[in-house]
């Protein structure tokens, strides 16, 4: 199966990552997306997963800034079938993490004992099935000729080649150990050292014809937004931030992103309600 995506050379690129059941915040990106493609039919939307699993109780009622909303899991779920019908071929759904839980991955544990359980308990049969559905058939990774390979995590130098990407299997029980690593890193790894980054990125390259010089990423969360590390790496923030601060990444395809520091705050790294 496809489990990854190259990007055309021209156009608008949207990134955004980890909304974890804000119905809110995901209709603000859905907003955005729609105006830039009356703007520029050209316009590509990725989604780098952890679009479900929100807080509990205690939570939005412990810290209101970062976690005062109902979790509407299924409805961003829905929200983005719905898009990719409207949109065909220009909005990309890379798994995350707490997306895995539900296609065979392992069960995350971050507002309840088990999430998984705890989200597909309230879930009619029909639910289920558009949610796994969604979840079954997700990139692992998406690049752009710009510069920019775009990953939950941000993967180790287990990752050489995208193609390998297409064999990876979701379930757990059917990957080779090597296979696992990949996706362990793909899914769970908050930053690399710069030596790491820089092997990966260029063993992809290598391997795609492509020049990668940047990772955008998600599966962390940062009160400023979005930060920047070992000179390769931009990770913009939504879920864990204040909503002054939620940041998503614009990029312009037919332009070239040779480092972090290429991504501008306020320019390439925009505030989600600016």
């Amino acid at each position: 199966m496809q489990r990854h995506v190259i990007l055309p050379e021209r156009g608008v690129l949207l990134v955004s990552t980890d909304v974890h059941g804000n119905l809110a915040d995901f209709q603000r990106l859905e907003a955005i997306f729609a105006a830039e493609r009356a703007r520029e039919p050209e316009t590509h939307w990725v989604i780098l997963g952890d679009v479900v699993h929100g807080p509990d109780e205690r939570a939005q009622v412990s810290h209101p800034d970062w976690y005062g909303y109902e979790d509407e899991s299924m409805a961003i779920v829905d929200r983005i079938l719905a898009v990719e019908a409207a949109a065909p071929g220009r909005v990309h759904f890379v798994l995350g993490n707490h997306d895995h839980g539900h296609v065979g991955g392992p069960h995350t544990a971050k507002f309840h004992a088990d999430e998984v359980a705890a989200l597909e308990s309230g879930l009619s049969e029909a639910q289920r099935g558009r949610l796994r559905g969604l979840f079954a058939r997700a990139m692992l990774a998406a690049a752009a000729p710009c510069g920019v390979l775009m990953t939950h995590g941000s993967p180790d130098s287990s990752l050489e080649r995208l193609d390998d990407l297409d064999e990876v299997p979701l379930e757990l029980s059917e990957m080779s150990a090597g296979q696992a690593r990949i996706l362990r890193s793909l899914l769970t790894s908050y930053g690399q050292p710069e030596a790491e980054c820089r092997t990966m990125l260029g063993n992809v390259s290598r391997a795609s014809g492509l020049d990668l010089q940047v990772v955008v990423h998600g599966h962390d969360r940062d009160e400023l937004g979005f930060f920047r590390e070992s000179g390769n790496e931009v990770c913009p923030v939504i879920f864990g931030a204040a909503k002054a601060a939620k940041r998503y990444v614009r990029l312009d395809l037919s332009a070239r992103y040779e480092n972090a520091e290429a991504l501008r705050d306020g320019v390439e790294i925009v505030r989600l309600y600016g």
